[in-house]
């Protein structure tokens, strides 16, 4: 009786782990993918050079992803000498 309740109670649970251990691994390649943020620069790049953006607005844009860029770069860095 005592394997079946544990059955009972704890594969449920193990699932659940299972789960949120994938929403977070999901969570966390997201915060560091650094692609998209270059997409994005590319892309205020183009926009800057069409004059459909402002050098002001493209200045202020551009500092705000190198600044993201800088600490993707650094959590990388971070976790790889952590491990």
């Amino acid at each position: 009786m005592l394997i079946i309740d544990d059955l009972l109670l704890w594969l449920p649970a193990k699932g659940l782990m299972a789960i949120f251990k994938k929403i977070h691994d999901l969570a966390e390649d997201e915060l560091n993918d650094e692609s998209k943020l270059k997409e994005q620069l590319l892309r205020f790049q183009t926009m800057f050079e069409l004059d459909q953006m402002s050098e002001a607005e493209y200045q202020k844009q551009e500092d705000e992803i190198m600044a993201r860029l800088a600490e993707i770069r650094e959590r990388k860095k971070l976790a790889a000498s952590s491990q």
